[in-house]
């Protein structure tokens, strides 16, 4: 019997969105305050490395790129330095994009959520960049879901991304479910799906792209979030 559902955060809750615009005029503010002058092409080129040294070791290593690791790129980059307090005031910043622009729900994201709540217990399996999973969570209390959720598992908290194993078990723990009572479902076959194959749990595809992996079988796959309200095992207990 499934008596936990978790699910992946960007494209299968949230809709992605980009922040790289407002995210370099954080940066320039932050340099130009403290009294050095920063060239916006090189800023941006050296803004495009440090987000493909993310993706490397997202892709690659599976390990999270923290982000004053990846200010601290940026600023040798562009051969400039920031004070303590300026580097503390740009890191919120940059985190704060999301607050301040915030993206929407997926179709069916709080509909479906709140149909399960009470019912299964829910977790978030995340993998986050510069947005820190605790203002991600302000986002999702602002659009009333957070509430239904038992816990929040997020890269930069634990620096491991799926699929690593100990992303989805250390949900698992505080979730109190062996991982054969455990459903996941994100939009990802190589991270989402290949990740709780791997933790031993059922694996649900959200199909909203091409496959981004061979050889891998989704226990169900489904094209909107409200499908998973159709899947036997939980459409039995609801």
């Amino acid at each position: 019997m499934i008596k936990a559902v978790t699910f992946d955060l960007w494209n299968t809750l949230l809709i992605e969105k980009n922040y790289t615009q407002r995210r370099l005029a954080i940066l320039r503010e932050a340099i130009t305050s403290e009294g050095e002058a920063v060239d916006p092409d090189a800023l941006r080129e050296v803004y495009r490395t440090a987000q493909k040294r993310h993706d490397d070791l997202w892709s690659r290593d599976y390990r999270h790129y923290p982000l004053p690791e990846r200010v601290d790129d940026i600023l040798r980059g562009v051969n400039a330095k920031l004070s303590q307090a300026e580097k503390i005031w740009a890191m919120e910043k940059l985190g704060d994009t999301i607050l301040e622009d915030p993206p929407i729900l997926t179709e069916g994201a709080a509909e479906t959520v709140s149909r399960m709540a009470g019912i299964f217990r829910l977790g978030i399996i995340s993998d986050t960049g510069v947005t820190s999973g605790s203002k991600i969570k302000k986002l999702l209390d602002r659009r009333g879901i957070l509430k239904h959720f038992t816990v929040t598992i997020f890269s930069d908290e634990t620096m491991v991304c799926k699929p690593r194993r100990e992303a989805f078990e250390a949900a698992l723990s505080v979730l109190e479910v062996k991982p054969s009572e455990t459903l996941h479902v994100g939009d990802l076959l190589r991270t989402d799906v290949v990740g709780a194959k791997a933790a031993c749990m059922m694996g649900v595809w959200l199909k909203i792209r091409e496959p981004d992996a061979g050889n891998v079988t989704p226990d169900y796959t489904i094209t909107k979030l409200s499908q998973l309200l159709d899947i036997p095992e939980i459409k039995e207990r609801l």
